[in-house]
């Protein structure tokens, strides 16, 4: 469910490691899926319905690996029949994390320095089938409830972060109910609609097999999927104070689209940024700066708040 499905490679990796890796696969791809589309649209658009839900489990970026370790509390949420981990560090109002497809929450390692130092509690968690969560597929409508559930059990949330496809889920989980007061969204999609038209894209799907997975989407959820997570429209109901990133050598989401929901967000403040594409953006000290000048020092009164609410945590595990 995103344009650069099952085909990303790891972010420890060596840039030109990467790229050819990333060529190769893709374009083994689309050879098999041009081929199987020639024989039979029908299966092939099945075939393509079934990898949309199956992201790529990746390795944690390296550079954070040891905040698993120095995490101050280390819960397992259950939803449904997976188990979801969720890592908090420090005390304060609570930020949280909501990493993108085939992401995970430790790729937001690089903000829970500052954040703490600021006074800042943050909350990183993996969604199913995502880092180490269990499971092998989801959705995003999966991914939405998770998020409000994973934000209930750390007693609310005061800010959400949100990368690329989780921009879409955090949109919905507000929209259903989550309460923030700030949300900052890096490098999001205009809406579900056009990220599958970009997957196609990338796919080389003809137009028939495209189709016949499109259609599967709305007998799966109905036909008003795609005005579920359309993120322009949903930006119009957003009353939190917020920012967009946007980077201008993003090859994932294209910037026009992060542009689109921009347009529509009247409360949110927009940071152009350019050479970081779409995953150093989550590492940028221009962004992190942003956002905490964006969210200032908490209050005494938040601070009593997370007190209150921290007491209604589950106990580590």
């Amino acid at each position: 469910m995103t344009s650069k499905l099952n085909v990303q490679s790891p972010v420890i990796a060596p840039a030109a490691q990467v790229k050819g890796r990333r060529n190769r696969v893709l374009s083994t791809t689309q050879l098999a899926l041009r081929l199987y589309g020639r024989l039979s649209p029908v299966k092939a658009g099945r075939l393509v319905h079934r990898m949309a839900f199956r992201p790529s489990r990746l390795p944690a970026p390296g550079r954070y690996e040891h905040l698993f370790d120095t995490a101050d509390s280390y819960t397992q949420l259950q939803h449904g029949t997976r188990t979801i981990p969720v890592y908090t560090w420090g005390q304060g109002p609570t930020i949280l994390g909501v990493h993108g497809w085939s992401g995970a929450g430790i790729q937001f390692g690089a903000w829970v320095a500052p954040l703490v130092a600021a006074g800042y509690r943050v909350v990183l968690y993996d969604a199913p089938a995502h880092g180490r969560a269990q499971g092998e597929s989801t959705d995003l409508f999966e991914m939405a409830d998770v998020l409000r559930s994973v934000a209930a059990s750390v007693g609310g949330v005061h800010g959400v972060m949100a990368h690329s496809m989780g921009a879409l889920a955090a949109a919905r989980a507000i929209q259903d109910g989550l309460d923030a007061e700030y949300l900052a969204l890096l490098a999001p999609p205009s809406g579900l609609r056009g990220v599958m038209h970009s997957l196609g894209r990338q796919l080389a799907l003809s137009p028939e097999v495209l189709a016949v997975h499109l259609q599967l989407m709305e007998e799966r959820f109905g036909a008003s999927v795609w005005q579920q997570f359309d993120l322009q429209a949903l930006a119009r109901s957003l009353t939190q104070r917020g920012l967009i990133v946007i980077d201008h050598d993003d090859a994932s989401i294209a910037p026009e689209e992060s542009e689109r929901v921009a347009a529509q967000w009247q409360n949110a403040g927009l940071l152009r940024t350019s050479g970081l594409g779409h995953h150093r953006i989550l590492w940028s000290p221009l962004v992190i700066d942003r956002v905490l000048t964006d969210l200032g020092a908490p209050s005494e009164r938040q601070r009593g708040q997370d007190e209150s609410s921290s007491k209604k945590v589950s106990p580590s595990v």
